[in-house]
């Protein structure tokens, strides 16, 4: 890993127009090492990825966040991307450093009213990113063609699933059945759980990495939100559908839209774990054996 020093002067090489006072490690995020450098303007968060090391990702990340601020989003502010300095081996990114705690620093610590405050804070600013229109289905005309294009490409990636083909016409039925006239291309964040919210006096003041943001159906959201908040915190997602709701209101279909989204998010976590963490990718690939098992029908509740 870097030391402080190498640190230093990526941001000497990057950001001549400033002077660093005190740099140090931060014990955080899970995708990137970072560091915590105070200069003369400013507190700024040193980022240097060691997974997607593709400088086209953070350029992603950094478009999507203006987009999400342009639209008057709490987001952290972007100072400079390299594409690759040599010290590193490869991109960086530097930022403000945005003072706050992550929601997941905090959420064992609140009461259930303050924890529903988070998430009725939590489907208002949601709400308001999902708002944000796109023209396409990240390359694809529709949602149908998006959805056929990522299942494809998923199944070549796992042996775990016995018969593909079911699964794969159960996901392509589960999509034919939705209201096409609601199938409208938003911006959705793509990695909506606690850690990516950073809470001040106990609301939520500004969300984090929009590095897996694109534009689909904006309840691919939702698998993420439901397995890591509402599964263990079911007591806020009637809070959270209510102002979610009155942000960005809901189509008739949105509990089959979620439905879907769900099967989706268990496949994609599933070929994602295999290659990072192949211990947890087994139970993913059960939530999708569970989903084809009783058939894309059921129907959810606020609370469900």
């Amino acid at each position: 890993m870097p030391n402080d020093s190498v640190i230093h002067s990526v941001l000497d090489r990057a950001c001549p127009d400033l002077t660093v006072t005190s740099i140090r490690p931060l014990d955080a995020g899970y995708t990137s090492k970072q560091w915590i450098a105070e200069t003369d303007q400013g507190t700024l968060l040193v980022k240097v990825p060691q997974r997607d090391r593709n400088p086209d990702h953070l350029h992603k990340l950094v478009a999507s966040t203006r987009v999400a601020a342009d639209h008057g989003i709490p987001v952290v502010r972007h100072r400079e991307v390299v594409d690759h300095d040599p010290d590193v081996n490869g991109p960086v990114l530097i930022q403000d450093f945005h003072e706050g705690d992550t929601a997941a620093d905090v959420w064992d610590t609140l009461d259930e009213d303050t924890r529903k405050t988070l998430c009725r804070d939590l489907g208002d600013v949601i709400g308001r990113v999902h708002s944000i229109k796109g023209t396409t289905f990240g390359d694809a005309k529709t949602l149908e063609e998006s959805v056929e294009t990522e299942v494809t490409d998923l199944l070549t990636r796992t042996d775990a699933f016995p018969d593909t083909t079911a699964l794969h016409n159960a996901i392509t039925a589960a999509v034919s059945r939705l209201d096409s006239t609601a199938s409208v291309p938003t911006m959705v964040h793509g990695d909506l759980w606690l850690p990516n919210f950073l809470v001040a006096k106990n609301r939520i003041t500004c969300v984090l990495d929009f590095e897996h943001a694109t534009y689909t159906d904006r309840f691919r959201d939702f698998g993420k939100l439901d397995e890591h908040i509402f599964d263990k915190f079911p007591a806020g997602r009637a809070v959270f559908l209510d102002a979610y709701a009155t942000a960005c209101p809901l189509p008739d279909d949105w509990e089959h839209r979620v439905d879907l989204a769900h099967v989706l998010h268990a496949l994609t976590m599933h070929v994602y774990f295999r290659t990072w963490s192949p211990q947890w990718a087994p139970q993913y690939a059960q939530q999708v054996e569970n989903w084809l098992a009783r058939g894309p029908q059921r129907t959810l509740t606020a609370t469900d």
